[in-house]
């Protein structure tokens, strides 16, 4: 991975912040690093989709699917808090037992 330092972080509180990084339109965010909050998996199923081919070719129109392709854990779903002590992020999911 490789963190280009002339682009600076995108504040939480900013219209640009996004979770989805670049293909957001933030390009603080994935693939230029990694913050805790981005949605790599999603991000990644939409670069193989397409999402990121009018980068380099602009005359390209992306299929209408590119921008619904999710790894479902959006919203609702992804509630857990910051811990105060290291490890700091949450245990993860079992995938067997859901939170309410």
């Amino acid at each position: 991975m490789r963190l280009n330092t002339s682009i600076p972080p995108t504040p939480k509180s900013s219209p640009k912040y996004s979770t989805l990084g670049l293909i957001g339109g933030d390009a603080g965010g994935f693939p230029n690093g990694r913050r805790v909050e981005d949605d790599v998996v999603t991000i990644e199923l939409r670069a193989i989709a397409g999402a990121t081919y009018p980068l380099v070719s602009p005359g390209y129109q992306v299929d209408a699917v590119v921008s619904v392709l999710s790894d479902g854990l959006t919203g609702k779903s992804v509630t857990s808090k910051p811990l105060a002590t290291f490890p700091y992020l949450g245990v993860p999911y079992d995938g067997y037992h859901h939170p309410s």
